[in-house]
């Protein structure tokens, strides 16, 4: 077998070397020719130029007396110049004298021109051109002669620089022995290495390499002990890697990456994506440490039900959702039960933390469709969470995937609105039931579209919240109400949430601009009793400070859902608007009638003012008066304007 050549690093040094000496040589020379070869076409420009500049005040003369024969003596003269093949005097971009040399057709391809503009003598006033064609055949013959002296001195550089780089091959000669004798070393063989006897620095290496030799052979036996406990250790940190990168920290089940990649490994296959309902309560009520016992816990029990015989892998896809891949496609049929058959299941599971029973329901989603599998199966866990069903298959009729585009489009115009100004209150009335006069105004949010038509919030805030742009509409609200009001004898309300409370940029704003319009004595705030409200302590603060400024309390939406008495002896407030639910059929509904007659009678007892809206026909209005309900508002009355 032909052994591979060994290159000598001398060689390869001599021959950098040199290299690198004779390219600066070359640069530099190459330099120096550019360099004189500007200068010495400078020097013809310069002549050529001043032999224009010195006849032009000749011919300026000749021209301005109109003697055009001396004209033609001076140019015949300035002709006998071996270096001019043409001279030619232009006035009015006519030419009136010429001359050409014999060698003009010869020479006219190595040539530059001149051009001086003559002038009349004793004036700025320009009489014509002289124009002046001026052979390179000078500067030719000096480019040439400069060309052969560089030559010369490159070969003569070149030739001293290869003598240079065989005298350095020389030198280093004894270290290319060396280094053919360490070719074949192994640390369980030793060799002789030469020049161990010469007092130079050469010596000292080959002593040093000696030296070495024995210590090499002495960590050899050590190293190969080392090296296989080093391997043994990267495998099993490896492994532990692996499994880190693949196993679920707190359950120990296949994580995301882990079904990721049986979902790319599969054929054909179908998903369920499992959802605690409410699990943040648990955290919120028992704490994190009881959340992740749940989770360990509901792991545990989801794997049990769901082993490998049946062709199935459980997965935590994150806090408090997992997943169930079925590798083997059951039928569509089976598939359904089976996902069915789980939420109900989960329902029955008891979990027992410091003697506490804790249970828990799921949401479940799934896909039967191997395409983007993972986000169908999200699609359908999301519709069934806001459809409030256990299970649902991923449909094409579910349009969720529309629904997201909308809502990408909504946001979108939210943002124009908000950029372009279209952000406006509209004004509805608020009638006392006595008077039967306005006693103040709502100010109600509306979106001017880029058509113009007018949108209600219905359509928007809940895209403004989940966008974050919430914050920035009450702002707008606030700014433009106050501003409305500030020179109208009138009480006005806004609405405020409980994220504007809880927003201290938000309440810092709001007070500003109270103070900024001088309205504190007119404002009354509407606050949703239906968001959160049960915080009371933060509401409350909010609350005392803006009757401190001289604003009023209204409670909004009082009676939806689950409504709460006691924010009303807590909040000190001064109005509450009954929900429109209970408004709207209050002619002929008798349940809705006795609780509005509750929230009045308790109301009057607290001097709080009441307040009915929705009243959309004259028989709930009548109906509204006779509740003793203090003020009315609704499109019965009054529709909402932007002008009062």
């Amino acid at each position: 077998m032909k052994k591979n050549q060994v290159k000598s690093i001398s060689t390869k040094i001599v021959l950098l070397i040199v290299l690198i000496f004779l390219l600066s040589v070359l640069v530099i020379l190459t330099a120096f020719e550019k360099i004189n070869k500007k200068a010495f076409y400078s020097i013809e420009m310069e002549k050529a130029d001043l032999v224009a500049r010195t006849i032009e005040p000749l011919i300026a003369l000749n021209i301005y007396l109109d003697m055009k024969d001396k004209t033609d003596q001076v140019l015949s003269q300035l002709i006998e110049n071996p270096n001019i093949l043409a001279v030619k005097v232009l006035k009015n971009l006519k030419v009136i004298n010429e001359i050409r040399s014999p060698e003009y057709d010869k020479s006219i391809e190595e040539s530059f021109t001149i051009k001086q503009a003559i002038h009349q003598p004793n004036s700025k006033k320009i009489l014509g051109s002289l124009i002046i064609t001026y052979s390179n055949k000078n500067y030719k013959e000096l480019i040439n002669q400069y060309t052969k002296i560089l030559l010369i001195m490159f070969v003569v550089f070149s030739f001293i620089f290869t003598l240079f780089g065989l005298y350095v091959k020389k030198l280093l000669l004894p270290l290319r022995k060396i280094a053919k004798s360490l070719k074949e070393y192994s640390p369980d063989q030793e060799i002789k290495i030469p020049y161990v006897s010469q007092n130079n620095e050469i010596g000292l290496i080959s002593k040093a390499l000696n030296n070495m030799q024995q210590k090499i052979s002495q960590y050899s036996k050590k190293q190969k002990n080392i090296n296989q406990y080093l391997e043994e250790k990267v495998n099993e940190k490896t492994l532990e890697l692996r499994k880190q990168l693949y196993t679920d920290s707190l359950t120990k089940l296949p994580n995301r990456h882990s079904l990721l990649n049986d979902i790319i490994s599969s054929d054909d296959g179908a998903l369920l994506v499992i959802n605690i309902d409410d699990f943040r309560e648990i955290n919120d009520f028992f704490g994190q440490t009881a959340g992740d016992y749940i989770l360990k816990s509901f792991a545990y029990k989801l794997n049990s039900m769901f082993n490998k015989k049946q062709n199935t892998t459980v997965s935590r896809l994150s806090g408090d959702e997992f997943a169930i891949y079925f590798t083997k496609k059951p039928s569509i049929q089976e598939f359904i039960k089976i996902a069915e058959n789980l939420a109900a299941n989960v329902e029955k599971m008891i979990f027992f933390y410091e003697n506490n029973e804790l249970s828990i329901r799921v949401s479940v989603g799934g896909s039967y469709q191997m395409e983007n599998i993972l986000e169908k199966a999200d699609i359908a866990l999301k519709s069934a969470k806001k459809q409030q069903e256990s299970f649902l298959l991923y449909d094409e009729n579910l349009n969720i995937e529309e629904q997201y585009k909308d809502n990408i489009e909504w946001v979108k115009n939210l943002k124009i609105a908000i950029e372009n100004d279209k952000i406006v209150p509209y004004f509805q009335a608020i009638y006392d039931n006595k008077s039967d006069k306005v006693a103040s105004y709502e100010c109600l949010i509306r979106l001017i579209d880029e058509d113009g038509n007018i949108i209600s919030p219905y359509k928007f805030l809940i895209i403004a919240k989940k966008s974050r742009l919430y914050s920035k509409l009450t702002k707008i609200m606030i700014e433009k109400s106050c501003k409305y009001f500030e020179n109208i004898d009138s009480y006005f309300s806004v609405n405020v949430s409980v994220e504007d409370i809880l927003n201290k940029n938000t309440v810092k704003y709001i007070k500003q601009k109270i103070k900024e319009h001088n309205v504190s004595k007119k404002i009354i705030f509407e606050i949703l009793e239906s968001e959160g409200i049960e915080n009371y302590e933060d509401v409350a603060v909010f609350t005392n400070e803006m009757k401190a400024l001289g604003c009023r309390i209204s409670i909004d939406d009082f009676g939806s859902g689950y409504s709460n008495f006691e924010h009303l002896l807590k909040l000190n407030i001064d109005y509450i608007k009954i929900d429109g639910t209970l408004i709207k059929n209050i002619d002929y509904d008798i349940n809705a009638q006795i609780v509005v007659k509750t929230i009045v009678d308790f109301a009057q007892r607290l001097n709080i003012l009441t307040v009915a809206e929705f009243v959309h026909n004259e028989s709930v209005y009548k109906k509204v008066k006779d509740l003793s309900i203090d003020r009315t508002q609704g499109f019965f009355l009054a529709r909402p304007h932007d002008k009062i």
